[in-house]
């Protein structure tokens, strides 16, 4: 058994599934049995489903690339219907004089679940930063200012444009603000 972590799916000219391997199995939810020899389309919800025989003819006879040669995100359906994000990227080679080609699946779902809530904490904080009485400025290891709050431009006098993306001893008397970098 292969213990490739992405799925490995080959078709042939035609699309039809020669070999699925058990990352796909995993993946999709189907036994190689159910899918060797059907067309790849089975595994894609529309509207990629009704387009895929459209762009395999077209670039058989065109030879224009949308996605052989090219990775990019698209959706999977799994066989009990749902759908999963998924990276594809498509190579081409030759079988026995046939073309074949070789999909390379790696599922998103987690890496776009932990973006979701890296986008709800940065919310969160933002909203907090909002609101909070209190002046609230962060900064990055070089002292440059990367968060001020609605607080702190009362305080100081200046906006947020003003200060985010400068060095944070902006806002310190000079005797501080020239032995700042130092601490």
């Amino acid at each position: 058994r292969s213990t490739a972590v992405d799925g490995i799916i080959i078709i042939d000219s035609e699309a039809r599934i020669r070999v699925f391997n058990p990352a796909c199995e995993r993946l999709f939810g189907y036994k190689p049995e159910e899918v060797m020899g059907q067309n790849v389309k089975m595994l894609m919800p529309s509207p990629y489903r009704e387009q895929h025989d459209g762009y395999l003819r077209n670039y058989r006879d065109t030879g224009e690339r949308r996605i052989i040669g090219i990775g990019r995100e698209v959706l999977g359906q799994r066989k009990n219907g749902s759908t999963f994000p998924m990276y594809l990227s498509v190579g081409q080679g030759k079988n026995e004089e046939a073309d074949i080609f070789v999909g390379i699946i790696r599922d998103l779902t987690e890496r776009n679940r932990a973006q979701q809530a890296l986008v709800e904490r940065e919310g969160r904080l933002r909203a907090i930063l909002e609101t909070v009485p209190d002046a609230i400025i962060t900064i990055d290891e070089f002292g440059i200012v990367e968060s001020f709050s609605p607080a702190a431009a009362r305080l100081f006098g200046y906006s947020a444009d003003q200060v985010i993306g400068h060095n944070v001893k902006m806002l310190m008397p000079e005797s501080y603000r020239v032995q700042h970098d130092g601490y």
